[in-house]
């Protein structure tokens, strides 16, 4: 009798345990879902504000630089109207691996911020590095060559906006939205495919001659 008793018993505590990991690794897949675009895998938009805000935090406190990069994909509503929602879906899941690819240090994030446009969080690097990363992203997503009948060069291209945090503003994080979100359009109104820096020492980054 004691010997089944014990086996039960035992028998009940795996069973408690199973369950228990099962319930664990459930919510796990929540929170990575609730945190997750569902199209291109990136952070969402949620989990970009609350990065933001606490490396913001941290930066200030270290008084270390963070940068920020705005970017959409240039002329994206015509390329709907050509070639339809799912082939730019395609686009945004491209865009989003060259930014997986791209941004590869600890601490920093990619996330899609909405629609075609999207924010890398770069703490730890000033305006020029930010920018020197911006560009490579910009003539990676220009190397996919991937054909757009309205776009520059007949190719699919990105603008990105740069901007690095003032750490002497009390409201830095969601200044530094605006001032990369202005240089993101600014890139736009200076003809698109290229890089501008809301605080740079030089000329923006522009597009090699194709």
């Amino acid at each position: 009798m004691a010997s089944r008793q014990r086996s039960h018993a035992r028998d009940l505590e795996r069973q408690v345990a199973e369950r228990t990991q099962a319930l664990v690794e459930a919510n796990q897949r929540l929170v990575g879902l609730s945190l997750t675009d569902g199209l291109t895998g990136l952070a969402n938009r949620r989990h970009f504000d609350e990065v933001l805000a606490r490396e913001g935090d941290r930066s200030r406190r270290e008084r270390r630089p963070m940068s920020l990069l705005m970017l959409d994909v240039d002329w994206f509503k015509s390329y709907n109207d050509q070639y339809g929602h799912p082939a730019g879906d395609v686009v945004l899941c491209q865009v989003a691996r060259v930014l997986l690819e791209s941004v590869r240090r600890p601490g920093d994030l990619a996330a899609r911020y909405g629609g075609e446009e999207f924010a890398v969080i770069l703490p730890g690097l000033d305006v020029e590095a930010a920018r020197n990363l911006a560009g490579q992203i910009r003539a990676r997503v220009e190397a996919l060559a991937i054909p757009h009948a309205h776009g520059l060069s007949g190719r699919v291209t990105i603008s990105i906006g740069v901007a690095e945090m003032d750490l002497d503003d009390a409201h830095a994080a969601e200044t530094l939205v605006g001032q990369a979100d202005a240089a993101l359009y600014r890139a736009k109104d200076n003809g698109r495919n290229r890089v501008e820096a809301a605080r740079a020492a030089s000329a923006p980054l522009a597009a090699e001659p194709s």
